[in-house]
């Protein structure tokens, strides 16, 4: 038998004596001071272990690119209109996009430039939620590729990497956004005007289609359901330009970031850049598949992209110099121009926004 006692090192009265049995018991540690600094665990990365919280397919960019493709529906959807319109009508329908506008206003109302966004107001949250989520896999798949020990704080994807998953997210994407736009691209070239539903006014008379479903039944009753895809071709081809766009994208971001510019500031505008330089490249590959998602369901003119290709390029006349039929060729570039930067400026901006609010990885 031993006596231990002490006094709290905090200051108190003493503990009574306490008795103890001779076995190999040790007498408790007193308590530590309150000055006395805690022990800390030590929260540096150890070198070689992974920071990355994210594991195999992540679904951030797909909600990101639902908010993405909703914002971009209620910016640019009016501007598609026209562009569509300007594309797909007899040359000198419209003297410009201003006269585009105004007939449109005129004769359809303002509601007009909302026709077909029914399917996008779907269509697009998904198609950008496909293709802005699997832009974010495949960039981290590439990431992973090209450094088998990347980080959230390793060195960035490089931009040659960021374009070959935009190529390939575009790639992807074209299997859902087909359909959809070839039920928007024929709604648009109805010319019936709209208003809405009320009462006492008589309804308009039925041209074309009454809405999406009669536009996809109809596609269907005629063409079965892979005419749904016949322009999956064309839409491919234009889809490639993602890699562009996302290509110039990081590009924009990195040259922005070093001027020392507010992250915001950098997203928009990069994402404004960005988009301008998907159009140039993608334009002439638009105007093909929209004239091919255009064409009469009955009596096609275009059963290839070769045969709606000449019919652009020869569209002003076949005799005239190549400038002249480039020019016919960009046939409703400016309000396509106009619309691309506000618009993918603020769909972007709204991606990037969700996907640092649910803290998804960086590549």
């Amino acid at each position: 038998m031993y006596t231990a006692h002490f006094t709290p090192a905090w200051g108190g009265s003493l503990v009574p004596t306490l008795t103890l049995s001779a076995l190999s018991i040790s007498p408790p540690e007193p308590p530590p001071a309150p000055t006395a600094p805690l022990a800390q665990h030590d929260t540096t990365p150890r070198r070689g272990k992974k920071s990355i919280a994210e594991e195999g397919t992540s679904i951030k960019g797909f909600v990101g690119g639902t908010v993405s493709g909703l914002t971009k529906l209620l910016v640019g959807h009016p501007f598609d209109t026209i562009k569509v319109r300007m594309q797909c009508s007899p040359y000198g329908t419209y003297t410009g996009p201003l006269d585009c506008f105004l007939q449109l206003a005129r004769r359809e109302s303002l509601l007009g430039l909302y026709k077909g966004a029914t399917p996008p107001a779907l269509g697009w949250a998904i198609t950008d939620s496909v293709l802005l989520g699997s832009l974010h896999n495949y960039r981290r798949l590439l990431a992973r590729l090209t450094n088998p020990d990347f980080t959230d704080d390793a060195a960035k994807l490089d931009v040659k990497y960021h374009a070959l998953a935009g190529l390939f997210a575009g790639w992807t994407n074209s299997f859902v956004t087909t359909p959809v736009e070839l039920v928007k691209a024929k709604l648009q070239m109805q010319t019936q005007r709209v208003s809405l539903p009320l009462s006492h006014q008589k309804s308009a008379a039925r041209v074309g289609y009454t809405g999406p479903v009669d536009c996809v039944k109809q596609i269907v009753a005629h063409r079965g359901v892979l005419g749904m895809w016949h322009a999956l071709p064309a839409t491919l081809l234009f889809r490639s330009s993602f890699a562009a766009m996302f290509g110039s994208y990081a590009y924009f971001q990195r040259t922005l970031t070093e001027y020392g510019l507010a992250p915001a500031t950098v997203t928009f505008v990069s994402g404004g850049l960005a988009a301008e330089v998907f159009w140039l490249t993608a334009f002439p590959a638009d105007v093909v598949k929209n004239r091919m998602m255009a064409d009469n369901i009955t009596q096609p003119q275009y059963t290839s992209i070769r045969s709606a290709w000449v019919s652009v390029w020869n569209a002003r006349g076949a005799q005239l110099p190549w400038y002249l039929k480039v020019r016919g060729v960009y046939t409703g570039f400016l309000p396509c121009l106009l619309r691309a930067f506000p618009t993918n400026a603020a769909a972007l901006f709204a991606f990037e926004t969700a996907m640092h609010l649910m803290g998804a990885e960086k590549v």
